[in-house]
């Protein structure tokens, strides 16, 4: 006869937190994941608790503005880059959502190193070339085909690589913009600025709805909820 194995009857760790309008409780689950989930696409971390209809206007409200911006700025205002003449600050709140932050950062890191491209060759998310910045011929082929600045005449060869507008030799005054960002700029005016701006907005209000994934809904002080009574 077999001995009775001995089972642990510890319940499995809850975390609960009060919703402030009713006081009911609200099961958080595993809190760090729901923070990923929602940090990964704008409510989802709640939808995974339960509190679908918060995730809901969350993931509606703050992907509407982050892709309005998208599309303001023709798709260009999101991108990493840490070039000594070029960094991107903005990206740092715009990394508030991270299904925009990873692709960003896979594509700097893929043109800025040993590829000399980003992912599939595409420039969605990909930071701007400066000039005499070198990449494969697929690329340069690729931005001088779909890219409304460049043309061929962009690029100059450098075994195995394609040349970016190398600095001009023999004194000859080259006075088109020196680098992509600026002809970005020239292409969409203050609709760079200002789709960079919604995106920013947008990674910003999102750190708010991590923040609510991980430790449930914002509630006042004893204090406070007893002035506001009175």
């Amino acid at each position: 006869m077999r001995p009775l194995e001995r089972q642990d009857s510890t319940p499995p760790r809850r975390f609960i937190a009060v919703s402030p309008d009713d006081g009911s409780a609200i099961d958080l689950g595993h809190p760090a994941f729901a923070a990923l989930l929602s940090w990964l696409v704008p409510g989802l971390g709640q939808i995974y608790q339960g509190r679908r209809l918060k995730g809901l206007v969350f993931m509606v409200t703050i992907l509407t503005a982050f892709l309005s911006g998208m599309w303001l700025g023709g798709g260009k205002v999101v991108y990493a880059s840490w070039k000594p003449d070029e960094k991107r600050w903005a990206f740092l709140c715009q990394a508030g959502i991270g299904s925009a932050a990873i692709p960003a950062m896979i594509q700097s890191w893929r043109l800025g190193g040993s590829a000399r491209e980003p992912l599939f060759a595409s420039s969605f998310m990909a930071p701007p070339l400066s000039r005499g910045q070198a990449v494969t011929p697929a690329y340069a082929q690729r931005l001088a085909g779909n890219d409304p600045d460049l043309d061929a005449e962009d690029f100059q060869p450098l075994p195995p690589w394609q040349q970016f507008r190398p600095l001009p030799r023999g004194g000859v005054l080259d006075r088109r913009p020196a680098d992509q960002l600026s002809l970005w700029h020239q292409r969409l005016g203050r609709f760079f600025d200002i789709g960079t701006l919604y995106t920013m907005l947008s990674g910003m209000l999102n750190l708010l709805v991590i923040y609510d994934a991980w430790s449930g809904p914002m509630r006042f002080s004893a204090e406070e909820d007893e002035k506001s009574r009175s």
